[in-house]
């Protein structure tokens, strides 16, 4: 056997020998309690991670979970100025991140239909005072129609819906506005939402297919 092997047998008895001696000498009680130890700091410093991540305020996620159009057209127009015709439907869920803290909402919830940057339907989602519980969401539905809505497009805008409705698809944008406090806390958080949308015109015999879109929520 080369020496190099009887070194490496060496220095394993002699890293055995000094452990087994070291845990002798510590005894059976003190060992133990330098391992509960370990454990209660492990177990302490977990539970206190948790309970800050608990407490600090996660702001509510928006989506849209469902849309439908089922009118969207020029109902006159000018240079200047349109008037829309629409009917839609929607479904917006409010979600609460936070663990224990409650989401009240502090003012009337409302969604704000635009296109082209221009705003052209307005709708009221939920009262104020409602409630998201910890990890949970809720899900607002709302419908609106008008035959003749006012909205300045201008020139520009108006070609451009012009050239959506041949296509057949609308770029439009939702708006989803409101405020929140997160319970217990008392410090009011404005909710200010936005949802791009591509919706096609849907009817009952022909409907069209729509996907969860995740909005870029701010509050």
């Amino acid at each position: 056997m080369s020496d190099d092997g009887d070194s490496d047998i060496c220095d394993g008895c002699i890293e055995a020998i000094c452990c087994a001696f070291f845990v002798d000498s510590l005894g059976g009680k003190t060992l133990f309690r330098i391992v509960c130890a370990i454990v209660i700091f492990a177990v302490l410093a977990t539970g206190f991670t948790l309970l800050v991540i608990a407490f600090v305020t996660r702001p509510v996620g928006v989506t849209v979970e469902d849309a439908a159009l089922a009118r969207l057209a020029l109902a006159n127009k000018n240079a200047t100025a349109t008037a829309l015709a629409y009917d839609f439907s929607l479904a917006v869920a409010v979600r609460n991140h936070n663990w224990i803290m409650r989401t009240q909402h502090t003012a009337p919830l409302h969604a704000e239909l635009l296109f082209a940057g221009a705003r052209f339907a307005r709708v009221g989602l939920a009262g104020a005072g409602g409630l998201v519980q910890p990890g949970n969401k809720e899900v607002y539905h709302a419908t609106a129609a008008a035959d003749s809505a006012s909205v300045a497009l201008g020139s520009a805008g108006v070609a451009e819906f012009v050239r959506e409705s041949t296509a057949g698809v609308f770029h439009l944008e939702l708006r989803v506005l409101g405020e929140v406090r997160y319970q217990p806390r008392h410090h009011l958080h404005r909710l200010h939402a936005i949802c791009p949308l591509e919706l096609a015109l849907s009817t009952a015999t022909s409907p069209a297919t729509f996907r969860k879109v995740k909005c870029a929520a701010f509050s």
